[in-house]
């Protein structure tokens, strides 16, 4: 008996399906190189913040980095690091390269000077300068310290002002005209009480800024992170002034000096008759009264010269510290006029 034909083992085709090619690897030197570049990128990205910032690293600067390393980033993905054109060491490449750019685009328009930034910001709250709206100086907090200048600049100018109009009745202070008579002597000694008065409260107007500008930040738009550093910022660098500090010793000096002015003066008027001007020499026959008035012309005089030295230290470190911005007086308004009297 025949034996049955024999089955199949597998109807249809006989051939296996193709299995999907596995991914090649990158070799160990194609991963050095595309780390390599991907280090330089950042390295370079790094640099071009620095430069920004003049080799200050802070806050906003790792923000600055970080917007250069992912400008480059997305860039070298768009063309060779997605999935279906994915390039390794072609992503590396153009990351490197856009890095390098933006690092050479940053050294070829290098920022501004930081000292010469604020020297224009103090010009602009100053107004000697108009203010740029699209310059650098246009973040809330930038424009949070142009308005205090500003009103801390006017307030000064508007000091200087009223100092002048006062100087007529100081230019004779001392002098044999000064004592020519009792309408003499009043007008003079008005005119160092006013003075006086005066630059005492331009003093307390200087003790209660930091006071004031407290006030104009929490008023601000300012988060509160910023509001505090500008604080910070600004008690530090007034605290540590030195013009406030000599502003403080000059008041008391001058008060003291208004006291035996006012004094002299005083006595001067009340012996008024037996004080006499002839040929720009100033006459007292009575030798106790001359004593007297002597004694109180001297000790004005050392006060006044004592004052004279405090405002010439004061005068000094403020010309120094504009300096240093590459200001002058001028430049902030405050010009004083030629023939201003000397107190």
């Amino acid at each position: 008996m025949s034996s049955p034909p024999a089955v199949p083992a597998h109807s249809g085709s006989s051939t296996a399906a193709p299995l999907s090619p596995s991914p090649n690897p990158l070799s160990p030197g194609k991963r050095a190189l595309v780390a390599f570049l991907v280090l330089i990128g950042i390295a370079l990205s790094v640099a071009k913040a620095l430069l920004w910032s003049r080799g200050v690293w802070n806050a906003e600067v790792s923000g600055y980095a970080i917007g250069a390393l992912f400008m480059s980033s997305v860039v070298a993905y768009l063309i060779a690091g997605r999935k279906k054109n994915r390039k390794p060491v072609l992503f590396g490449l153009i990351f490197v390269s856009i890095s390098f750019i933006l690092c050479i685009l940053e050294l070829s328009n290098p920022r501004k000077d930081p000292k010469a930034q604020v020297a224009d910001l103090v010009r602009e709250a100053s107004g000697t300068k108009p203010i740029d709206r699209r310059g650098e100086f246009n973040s809330p907090q930038d424009k949070l310290l142009r308005e205090v200048l500003t009103e801390f600049l006017d307030n000064a100018k508007a000091f200087r002002e009223k100092t002048h109009e006062l100087k007529g009745n100081l230019q004779t202070l001392y002098t044999p005209e000064s004592f020519s008579g009792t309408e003499a002597m009043s007008r003079t000694r008005d005119g160092v009480q006013k003075v006086t008065a005066l630059d005492h409260e331009f003093a307390i107007q200087l003790e209660q800024w930091p006071s004031r500008v407290q006030e104009q930040v929490a008023q601000s738009a300012l988060s509160e992170s910023d509001k505090h550093a500008f604080l910070e910022s600004f008690r530090k660098t007034f605290s540590t002034s030195e013009i406030v500090t000599l502003r403080q010793q000059g008041d008391q000096i001058e008060a003291q000096w208004c006291k035996d002015t006012l004094a002299l003066y005083d006595f001067a008027r009340l012996h008024a008759r037996r004080i006499h001007v002839k040929d720009a020499h100033i006459l007292i026959e009575d030798e106790n009264v001359r004593t007297r008035f002597n004694e109180l012309l001297h000790q004005s005089r050392g006060q006044h010269q004592r004052m004279t030295e405090t405002n010439a230290q004061m005068a000094k470190l403020q010309k120094d510290g504009l300096q240093k911005f590459g200001l002058t007086r001028k430049d902030v308004g405050l010009v004083e006029p030629p023939d201003s009297a000397s107190k």
